[in-house]
């Protein structure tokens, strides 16, 4: 990736956090028009994206409790550990100093796809306090 084609990502992600933040702004009733998870019409089950529309709803508008409850992985380990990721890929690429090793290793990749499964698992458990993290 040349050095032109990759400032645009960052300012991508940018224009696309204001986009949705702007559609949210103008207009939250929005939320009522979103199709539901097919996973979820389907077979009855939470998928790990279950609940991300309304959490990021819920977060444009400062609910952050809100987004936690709504998908308490992707809102307290997921977004964070994406941000993490895009900072340092944003390091490497203005200033030179690639990612630690720990970022760039599949072993991590593996760690999260293992950890999302886990998730999707205990979500659709019906007893408490498995329940509470149902979307």
């Amino acid at each position: 990736m040349t050095r032109a084609r990759a400032g645009l990502v960052p300012l991508t992600v940018v224009a696309g956090g204001a986009g949705l933040a702007a559609v949210f702004v103008t207009a939250p009733e929005l939320i009522a028009y979103v199709p539901p998870c097919p996973i979820h019409a389907l077979t009855g089950i939470d998928c790990p994206g279950c609940g991300m529309t309304r959490g990021t709803m819920s977060l444009l508008s400062g609910d952050v409790a809100g987004a936690i409850d709504h998908n308490a992985l992707m809102f307290l380990l997921g977004l964070p550990l994406l941000a993490l990721l895009w900072f340092f890929w944003l390091r490497d690429r203005v200033g030179g100093r690639p990612a630690p090793a720990w970022a760039r290793s599949p072993a991590a990749l593996y760690a999260w796809l293992a950890l999302t499964v886990v998730f999707t698992v205990v979500r659709n458990l019906p007893w408490p306090p498995f329940a509470a993290l149902a979307a």
